[in-house]
């Protein structure tokens, strides 16, 4: 399929026209508010859509609880995009908040120019347009958000989901191997906070003890709760700017206030970011359900909108957390409190080969959640399926997110006690599957089932490894390192990496080109073609979702570092293969992945689409914001072999078009 050039962007004026409005916002499909993009070109190997950033009053629980959040099309989440590897995808951005903003199309390996980041293009400003025009070449659940101060933007309701199918997902679901992608229930994961009117705000996040969400119902009672400073008064009354710095005056009921620390915090000192009050699914949430998982009660609002399944059949859900502080520990049992287990069958990268069942003790690493439940972690997907019981009509199960140790020893950071569980699903049994149903088990084939025959490539055994450039030696000599090893740190109770506070400076002047902007002392370099493996070592006490941009890698193993000891030992080898882009590391354990650093085609056509800088940093944003951020800048020049392909067959002739 031949790339056009992208359209110029003072051609848009006429094209804003046709945005879709907030009351057009495409088909409406599956749970609470998610609705689907719509395509404008009939071209089928070409979806093309409007998108509009904007402010917009939304109803979070579904019986009034508003807030002013941040909107694409008018929805949080924005609208679902559906694509097939080998589709381009063309997006018409506009920009009608308050400040500039991009759109990063998470985890899709496009081409460097439409990445989306401060240092791929300049912010759009308010009132204007950028068209994002690239091809996707990898299956998977992806989603997209802004990149400028996200930890702001993304609490306030900005983000939505992309679906890229392939062949070979295409054909299990045809045979009956796995519910089609079409037939997948997508969530959307999210918390946030919304402001009541001055004075009235939560002295404390959570309620002691919840087992219920607050879903905005008198019988709950307030909202007072457990968490320490930033409490919701703290947010709402004595608000931040953009930057964390103080604003004068209260924000108003409604309002979704500013998370993201000043960058003078330091030693504590207002550093601090707490999860949300609200849990939302596609940006709603979920009915109250009385008691715990192990022993439900009853649906608060009986008349709640729920998914509704079939008994003995198969049910297909792609999970998204685009939450910007919250980790997502999902438990799945019925209404007498059993567990029904949770089966991955893909995620970032597409599907697996076999059907995994995860958690519990995995070689010598402890993942501290049970097996068949799903962790998580700060911008991860999954692609998952569980089979529905022979379950009595009208029977409810009920998906909840638990508190997950992710930091050190205790339940929650600093120890000051644990999030409360709560629903962010539910299922009610409409009767039985009126057809023959297949369900699923551990192991059994998916990619290498004898039909389909397109298994996940594998480069663990890949000879020839490239290294990072020596930036000194460079032409002209750059800032940073060639160090393999990227280091997680904290410094002055400061997220950093590698030793430093690398942070992108704000653009004070308004008029900053983003090629300006300075390489950081951390910066890789290295050519284009090769085949990079590289250790994130975590040496902090808390869990850290770094995520990539630009690039999938393939983890190999886990390694525990014994600080006291000096000593290392492998816990765990990645025994299957699979692409991610986002990989949680527990404390005190570094991860070894391989990236092959494989060229695209600009949206000219032309090669060289891999060439640029590409972001590397911990998806819990305020991380991110405050240090924990490098980057992997990707240069000309030969290697020593030619990478071979991480595509699969079936998406190698999809690309071929």
């Amino acid at each position: 399929m031949k790339i056009s050039i992208r359209l110029p962007i003072a051609g848009l004026l006429l094209l804003a026209a046709a945005v879709a409005s907030a009351g057009d916002r495409g088909p409406r499909t599956g749970y609470n508010q998610l609705f689907e993009a719509v395509d404008l070109n009939p071209d089928p190997d070409v979806v093309e859509i409007d998108l509009v950033a904007a402010v917009k009053s939304v109803d979070l629980s579904g019986d009034g609880l508003m807030a002013n959040a941040w909107t694409f099309n008018g929805g949080t989440p924005g609208p679902l995009i559906r694509l097939r590897v080998g589709q381009r995808l063309i997006v018409h951005f506009r920009n009608e908040l308050p400040k500039p903003n991009v759109v990063h199309w998470h985890g899709i390996e496009l081409d460097n120019a439409n990445d989306g980041t401060e240092v791929t293009q300049n912010p759009v400003p308010p009132g204007e347009t950028f068209t994002y025009d690239f091809v996707v070449p990898r299956p998977g659940v992806f989603f997209y958000h802004p990149h400028s101060m996200p930890s702001n933007d993304e609490f306030k309701g900005l983000y939505g989901p992309i679906i890229v199918t392939s062949t070979a997902d295409e054909k299990l679901g045809e045979i009956g191997i796995v519910p089609p992608a079409s037939d997948a229930h997508v969530l959307v994961l999210a918390d946030t906070t919304v402001c009541k009117e001055p004075g009235q705000n939560d002295e404390v996040t959570y309620k002691p003890g919840a087992d219920v969400s607050w879903v905005h119902q008198a019988e709950l009672g307030d909202f007072p709760g457990l968490v320490a400073w930033p409490s919701p008064r703290d947010l709402c009354e004595t608000p931040r700017d953009d930057m964390g710095n103080p604003l004068d005056g209260a924000l108003a009921k409604g309002d979704i206030p500013n998370i993201k620390p000043s960058l003078k915090c330091a030693f504590g000192d207002h550093c601090r970011v707490n999860e949300g009050q609200l849990v939302l699914t596609n940006g709603r949430m979920a009915a109250g359900r009385l008691g715990t998982p192990e022993k439900p009660g009853a649906l608060i609002d009986e008349t709640a909108e729920v998914v509704d399944i079939e008994s003995g059949g198969p049910v297909r859900l792609q999970l998204i957390n685009a939450a910007v502080n919250r980790y997502f520990w999902l438990r799945l049992t019925d209404s007498a409190g059993n567990d029904i287990p949770l089966l991955r069958i893909g995620g970032e990268g597409g599907l697996l080969d076999r059907v995994r069942i995860e958690g519990g003790m995995m070689g010598k690493l402890d993942t501290k959640y049970r097996q068949g439940e799903i962790l998580l972690a700060n911008a991860n997907r999954a692609d998952i399926v569980f089979n529905v019981p022979d379950l009595e009509p009208g029977e409810v199960l009920t998906l909840w997110t638990q508190d997950y140790q992710r930091y050190g020893t205790q339940t929650y950071p600093y120890g000051y006690g644990g999030l409360p569980t709560v629903p962010v699903a539910h299922f009610r049994v409409r009767g039985a599957a009126g057809r023959e149903t297949r369900t699923l088990a551990e192991g059994d084939p998916l990619r290498i089932h004898r039909k389909v025959g397109s298994p996940v490539a594998s480069i663990k055994d890949h000879s020839a490894l490239a290294t990072f450039l020596d930036p000194a030696e460079m032409e002209p000599p750059r800032p940073g390192m060639s160090s393999n090893v990227f280091q997680l740190n904290v410094i002055q109770m400061r997220e950093a990496m590698d030793g430093y506070h690398a942070t992108i400076p704000p653009d004070e002047t308004g008029d900053r080109d983003h090629r300006d902007i300075p390489y950081l002392n951390s910066s890789r370099f290295a050519e284009v073609g090769g085949m990079l493996e590289i250790e994130i070592a975590n040496l902090s006490q808390a869990h850290h979702p770094m995520h990539l941009h630009g690039f999938s890698f393939q983890p190999v193993r886990i390694v525990f570092n014994n600080s006291f000891q000096g000593e290392t030992e492998t816990v765990y080898e990645h025994s299957y293969n699979e692409f991610v882009d986002t990989i949680d590391i527990p404390p005190f354990h570094t991860a070894v992945v391989r990236v092959p650093l494989e060229d695209r085609p600009k949206s000219d056509g032309s090669p060289g689409g891999a060439l640029g800088r590409w972001l590397f940093h911990c998806h819990i944003f305020h991380h991110a914001a405050v240090g924990m951020l490098t980057e992997i800048v990707v240069v000309d020049g030969p290697s020593e072999e030619p990478l071979a392909s991480t595509q699969t067959d079936d998406d190698a002739v999809a690309l071929s078009k």
